[in-house]
């Protein structure tokens, strides 16, 4: 596993037999070698082969396993929940995370496939922050071609209202600024000035997670953060909101696969 300098995606390559995730906003995007794979999402089931690209949106919990008993190669990107900022709009073009839906994972084309072996490949080099963001928003901008198209913009329109919000604004605000803290959803509508009912309709909308969803993957995302700074498992359970350490563990595993000790020892 690694991290580009200052982006919003964490890259894996290595050879697995099973997996299971449970997304809280994370998009994950694999390229399949070597081996297929048979994974199951909610009642679909869908058999990757090797060259396909699969990209699974937040909407549900995914697993894997091997079709022939062997594991197979992936190459993985998995893109983070970005933080309120990096997401409203800037009054032109279209969001392209949140909200980006795609209900076939499995996607048969190759030009993309080959793009993304190449992102993948250049995302692990140097290079500045310019050139390594132009090439993943654009591959992004490929990748979204592939969500239903009329529904998504219908969507867009609903997403601009909502995101734009100056309450849903005040609401991340508030979490973001107190992660470690039990916050309740009755003391959060009151920072954001709205009923508790506007508030998980406006996460929904503008986010595409409700607060609660919203809250854990800000956490998860600065429990990677510190863990990569090299603080320990127990202080980052505490600096996160997390009860304790076995907590923190097993919302860890659920969202990324493995535990925050193997995600230490797995970093480069």
């Amino acid at each position: 596993m690694w991290r580009p300098a200052g982006a919003p995606v964490l890259l894996m390559r290595g050879h697995t037999s099973a997996y299971a995730v449970e997304p809280n906003g994370e998009y994950f995007v694999g390229l399949i070698g070597e081996r297929p794979m048979a994974v199951t999402r909610g009642r679909s089931r869908h058999v990757v082969r090797p060259g396909e690209l699969v990209a699974w949106d937040p909407s549900a919990p995914h697993r894997g396993r091997a079709v022939d008993g062997a594991p197979w190669l992936a190459l993985l990107m998995v893109i983070e929940l970005p933080a309120l900022r990096e997401v409203l709009f800037d009054g032109e073009g279209d969001p392209l995370l949140p909200g980006l839906e795609l209900p076939a994972p499995v996607i048969r084309d190759a030009a993309l496939a080959r793009s993304f072996l190449a992102l993948h490949r250049g995302l692990a080099e140097p290079a500045s922050a310019l050139d390594r963001d132009t090439a993943l928003a654009s591959w992004l901008d490929r990748l979204a071609a592939h969500s239903p198209s009329l529904a998504r913009r219908e969507r867009t329109v609903a997403r601009r209202a909502a995101a734009g919000d100056p309450a849903l604004r005040r609401a991340c605000d508030y979490i973001d600024e107190r992660l470690a803290a039990n916050t309740t959803l009755d003391e959060l509508a009151a920072a954001a000035g709205v009923g508790k009912f506007r508030l998980i309709r406006l996460f929904r909308a503008g986010l595409g997670v409700p607060p609660h969803r919203y809250q854990l993957a800000q956490r998860l995302r600065l429990a990677r953060r510190l863990l990569e700074r090299g603080d320990s498992i127990a202080d980052v359970a505490s600096a996160t909101g997390f009860s304790d350490q076995s907590h923190l563990h097993r919302h860890f595993r659920r969202g990324l696969g493995v535990t925050p000790r193997e995600y230490v020892a797995r970093l480069r």
